[in-house]
């Protein structure tokens, strides 16, 4: 009786074992899967923070683009609306902030032609002669 008793108790320690190693390595499979999802979300969200830091530099780029050429236009001649004057005053605004909050930018271009729209724009603004 005490060889099958001991056998037994082998046998049902061995079950517990091997059901405890199960839930551990199952919990382990779940934790692995769980970091796999995880990494590939920080990714994914690594590639969006850099397709949004792309499309606010594309968005500068822009608004200098749009800020020379309204300066060309002027040493052109060419007369603008007040609104016109207002929106190119807001790509300015929007602009040097975006250039204050990236001292990397390249920024050098737009100095002058900023101080030569804002005066332009001070003296339509005096004699009332815009477009």
């Amino acid at each position: 009786m005490n060889i099958i008793t001991g056998v037994a108790s082998v046998l049902v320690g061995g079950g517990l074992l091997a059901f405890i190693q199960f839930l551990i390595s199952r919990h382990d499979s779940k934790y692995d899967k769980f970091k796999g999802i995880t990494d590939a979300i920080q990714k994914l969200s690594d590639k969006v923070d850099e397709l949004g830091a792309t499309g606010d530099k594309r968005n500068a780029v822009s608004m200098r683009v749009r800020i020379l050429r309204f300066a060309d236009e002027m040493m052109e001649g060419r007369k603008h609306s007040k609104d016109s004057f207002d929106q190119c005053l807001s790509d300015i605004d929007e602009y040097e902030a975006y250039c204050e909050d990236h001292p990397g930018f390249r920024n050098n271009q737009t100095t002058a032609t900023v101080k030569y729209i804002k005066r332009n724009y001070n003296e339509r603004l005096e004699k009332h002669d815009f477009l």
